[in-house]
């Protein structure tokens, strides 16, 4: 694998951190009503289709090269977004937006 393909794939790692976490919170905000048995099926059913989404990006990015570096750029995507959430002030639009959709 070259740098090139090395590098996007570190970048679309670590963006598809960002937006687990972001799919994430709004899937539980979305089943919090269900009951406790649905909202485990829905759960498994949600992260193997984040899952079989990831590996079909990778396979057309890098030939479905899977390393654990890659695995760790998306959890740190995902750790990310969380202290960027807490800790950085969005504008004003942006900000109004993204508590509305997640929230």
């Amino acid at each position: 694998m070259d740098e090139i393909v090395q590098l996007l794939s570190f970048l679309f790692s670590f963006l598809f951190g960002f937006g687990f976490h972001i799919m994430t919170r709004w899937h539980f905000k979305i089943t919090e009503t269900y009951s406790t048995l649905l909202k485990y099926v829905t759960t498994i059913l949600f992260v193997i289709n984040i899952v079989l989404f990831y590996v079909y990006i990778m396979y057309h990015l890098n030939d479905g090269v899977l390393h654990i570096y890659f695995l760790l750029f998306v959890a740190f995507g995902f750790l990310m977004f969380d202290f960027v959430q807490k800790h950085v002030k969005l504008p004003g639009f942006l900000s109004s937006k993204v508590e509305k959709n997640i929230h």
